[in-house]
């Protein structure tokens, strides 16, 4: 945590996003060092593309049923 930060693949001032695919953590140091430069430009390589998550389903958050009827749908 103390050690990284997050890096936009492509720099926001270069027209990049806050977006799951233009964010990856990386060592701070690092990340200063790289400023607003592309990876190609510094010799970096990323170690795989950033993606988003996948999305859970809200019913994956349930536990319990309230009902019987309701256990063959809750995710265990």
């Amino acid at each position: 945590k103390r050690q990284g930060n997050l890096d936009h693949v492509t720099p926001k001032s270069r027209g990049g996003k806050d977006s799951w695919e233009n964010m990856v953590l990386c060592d701070r140091g690092l990340n200063s060092a790289k400023g607003n430069r592309l990876n190609s430009e510094v010799g970096l390589k990323l170690i795989r593309k950033p993606r988003a998550p996948r999305a859970i389903p809200a019913s994956f958050s349930v536990k319990e049923a309230r009902h019987p009827a309701h256990e063959p749908f809750i995710h265990q």
